[in-house]
C-alpha cells in the first residue's frame, strides 16, 4: 500500500500536451490553409466541440458513431458527443442555420476532434483537422475545385506529394437498392465501406451477386490515377 499520489503529468492513451514550440507551429500551419482557404471566397464556421447525440450523429454523422465520446448533458438530461469529424457539422449548419443562403455555400473550419481509439500508425486520439465544404454546386465543377483548393492549401504548408480520395456518396445507395439489400445488411456494408474492409465487402458482395459484385473493384480503384483507371477499366 502507498500513499503517493497519481504523476499529475500523466494522461489518457492517446492524448498529450503539445508543448513549444510545437503548439505555435501547428496553429501557424493550421492559419497558413485557413488563409488559402479565404482566398478562395470559403467563410468560416465554429461549430461546438459537443453537440446532442440524435443531431451529431444523424447523416454522415452515422460513419463516426463508433469513433464518438458521448456523455449525459445535466442540464439537459439528453445524451451528448463529442465530435470525431467536423463534417456532419457543418452539413448540420448548412442544412439548418444556413438553409437560406443562396448556394453554393463555400464553407472552411479548424478544430479539434477526439476519438473513442486510434490506430496503429496514428495512435493519437485527439487530433487537429481543417476542410472546406462546398454545398449546392454542379458536382463535377464542385469536386474539382474542393481538390485543387486543397492542394493549394497543402502545398502552403509544405506538402506536395499528395493523393485525393474521389467518392461519389450516392453510388453505394443505388447499388444497394438495385440490389434489394435488407436494411440490417446494408448497415453492415456501410461501415465495412467506411472502414475501407475489403475482406467484408467481398464478403458480402460475393453472398448477393449482382450489381454488388461491382463494389470490390471499385475499392481497388485507389492510388496513382493511371491504376485506378485500370482498375475501373
Amino acid at each position: 500500500m502507498t500513499d503517493d499520489l497519481p504523476n499529475p503529468a500523466l494522461l489518457p492513451a492517446g492524448l498529450a500536451d503539445l508543448l513549444p514550440p510545437e503548439a505555435e507551429r501547428e496553429a501557424a500551419l493550421v492559419e497558413a490553409m485557413m488563409a488559402i482557404f479565404a482566398a478562395h471566397g470559403y467563410e468560416r464556421v465554429k461549430p461546438p466541440l459537443l453537440e446532442f447525440e440524435d443531431s451529431l450523429l444523424a447523416g454522415s454523422g452515422a460513419a463516426v458513431a463508433e469513433q464518438t465520446f458521448r456523455l449525459m448533458d445535466p442540464v439537459s438530461q439528453r445524451m451528448m458527443g463529442l465530435r470525431a469529424d467536423t463534417t456532419p457539422q457543418v452539413a448540420r449548419i448548412a442544412a439548418t442555420r444556413l438553409a437560406q443562403d443562396p448556394r453554393p455555400l463555400r464553407l472552411c473550419y479548424a478544430g479539434q476532434v477526439l476519438r473513442v481509439r486510434g490506430t496503429h500508425l496514428a495512435p493519437s486520439r485527439q487530433l487537429p483537422q481543417a476542410g472546406v465544404e462546398l454545398i449546392g454546386g454542379a458536382a463535377p465543377a464542385a469536386d474539382a475545385e474542393v481538390a485543387l483548393v486543397a492542394v493549394e492549401a497543402l502545398a502552403a504548408v509544405g506538402v506536395m506529394e499528395v493523393s485525393l480520395d474521389v467518392t461519389l456518396p450516392t453510388l453505394v445507395p443505388a447499388l444497394m437498392e438495385a440490389a434489394g439489400i435488407a436494411a440490417p445488411l446494408r448497415q453492415n456494408l456501410a461501415r465495412a465501406l467506411d472502414r475501407k474492409d475489403s475482406a467484408d465487402v467481398t464478403a458480402i458482395a460475393n453472398g448477393h451477386g449482382g450489381v454488388l459484385a461491382a463494389l470490390p473493384a471499385l475499392m481497388a480503384a485507389t492510388g496513382p490515377a493511371d491504376g485506378a483507371l485500370a482498375a475501373l477499366g
